[in-house]
């Protein structure tokens, strides 16, 4: 694991500060424990002590803030989460995914709760750079890792214990219902029905996202007000599984890491200063709202859903055993090729937070929404009923709240720690996140020192 460590950032700081203190006559140069320690005109906490009260008087606050004319910042966020439940179309809290369930009328013939989980988290390095003291350039590389599997389970779906109806077992060729288990189900009997047998586990590390880039561009500021405008567009860097492997499509336990084309977006910023007394007690209210849009892209279609006839069968037009069990559910798909239109569309989310600071300890806490349109898919009209009939492709929202900490650590070391916690507490076809933790450790070096 690679990241920048607190003494790194003070080292960055002395040597930055290197071509003042080499000014300095060989008659009148101090000890280096002394320019080290501050003791002598010119040392390191002489130099921070003069950039605070430089920075303080420009009255920095709130989430519009920016970084001041040549000043370099790099960020690490580390983040963990699980995945329990998911609310549904109905808002209401169930599995991961709904269990596959066919009936005919009011008959149950089949349910398989397909058992998914998974937990991950991620790294993300942000790097930011003070154009000018109200316009900063910034870039974001965001990693991800995972551990998703499905644990299928078949239900009973009548008194005499059955796992799937006398007349399914007989058009596939199950021996004995009620002794029916998943591991069936996922190797011989979705084949037979046409679709592909999915692996039961997927393991992933440092998966790339979609790295985005923009300018962050304080509009308007006062002691009370600040606003900031932050344009941005994502680049197609994340991983888009494999058709043939993707779970969106029912393929394989996959998941994307991005968009899978380009998308542009930005974030509007506002805060205002409640109360501040002297330099210790600072009160914010802030609000930040985020729209982005995906342009249209083009994605393969799955090439493995199998077709078990034989010859004959096809010559004459024969029904495959999907079709002859659901063929509204079931619909042969294996003359599936090329690509198809995929659009993301819009997404967007709101935040609200109020922070207090302590000097250098601050608390917050936020309250935030999320929305993404659902997908619309162009292309062979049976394969899109298939891909929506799974619910995992639909118009999403979420809300949650958030808590967070942070301190500090100036001016000894140019440097800030914080820990956030946030839990979802509604939502509209969105998965449901536990263990959602997040630490961050922030750093600054003052390049212009380097050419002043």
């Amino acid at each position: 694991m690679r990241f920048f460590t607190l003494p790194m950032i003070a080292l960055s700081l002395v040597m930055a500060a290197s071509p003042i203190l080499a000014e300095e006559s060989e008659e009148v140069r101090k000890p280096p424990e002394d320019l080290m320690f501050g003791k002598g005109e010119g040392g390191y906490m002489d130099f921070m002590w003069g950039e605070l009260e430089k920075i303080g008087a420009m009255d920095l606050y709130g989430v519009t803030s920016q970084l001041p004319q040549g000043y370099f910042s790099y960020k690490w966020d580390w983040g963990t989460i699980k995945a329990s439940k998911r609310y549904n179309a109905k808002r209401q809290l169930g599995p991961v995914m709904e269990p596959i369930e066919f009936t005919e009328g009011d008959e149950k013939m089949i349910s398989i709760d397909m058992g998914l989980e998974g937990h991950g988290g991620g790294h993300t390095f942000q790097f930011s750079y003070g154009i000018t003291d109200p316009l900063d350039w910034y870039i974001e590389i965001p990693f991800t890792y995972m551990n998703v599997g499905f644990k299928p389970k078949i239900r009973e779906i009548d008194d005499e214990g059955n796992k799937i109806s006398p007349k399914y077992a007989q058009i596939l060729g199950i021996d004995d219902p009620s002794a029916y288990n998943a591991g069936q189900f996922n190797t011989e009997t979705l084949p037979m029905l046409g679709r592909p047998s999915v692996a039961t586990d997927y393991k992933a590390k440092w998966m790339l996202g979609d790295i985005n880039t923009g300018f962050s561009w304080n509009i308007y500021r006062t002691p009370r007000f600040s606003v900031a405008l932050t344009p941005r567009v994502y680049l197609p860097t994340g991983h888009i599984p494999p058709s043939n492997r993707n779970i969106l499509y029912g393929t394989g336990p996959e998941l994307e890491t991005g968009l899978g084309g380009w998308a542009v977006g930005a974030t509007q910023g506002y805060d205002v200063r409640l109360f501040k007394y002297s330099w210790w007690i600072d009160v914010i209210a802030s609000s930040e709202f985020t729209a982005a849009y995906a342009l249209p892209q083009e994605r393969e279609y799955p090439t493995n859903f199998p077709d078990l006839r034989t010859p004959e069968e096809k010559e004459m037009g024969a029904p495959t055993k999907g079709e002859m069990v659901d063929a509204a559910s079931f619909p042969n798909l294996s003359h599936l090729d090329g690509k198809f239109d995929y659009f993301p569309g819009w997404s967007m989310s709101w935040t609200a937070q109020l922070g207090v600071h302590f000097g250098p300890l601050g608390l917050g806490a936020g309250y935030g929404i999320e929305y993404s349109q659902e997908p619309e898919l162009n292309g062979d009209p049976d394969f899109i009923q298939m891909a929506q009939s799974l619910e995992l492709l639909g118009a999403s929202s979420v809300e949650m709240v958030q808590l967070a900490v942070s301190l500090g650590l100036l001016p000894f070391i140019p440097a800030e720690v914080s820990f956030q916690w946030k839990k979802v507490v509604d939502g509209y076809n969105a998965i449901v996140f536990d263990d959602f933790y997040q630490l961050t450790v922030k750093g600054y070096i003052p390049l212009f020192v380097l050419w002043d």
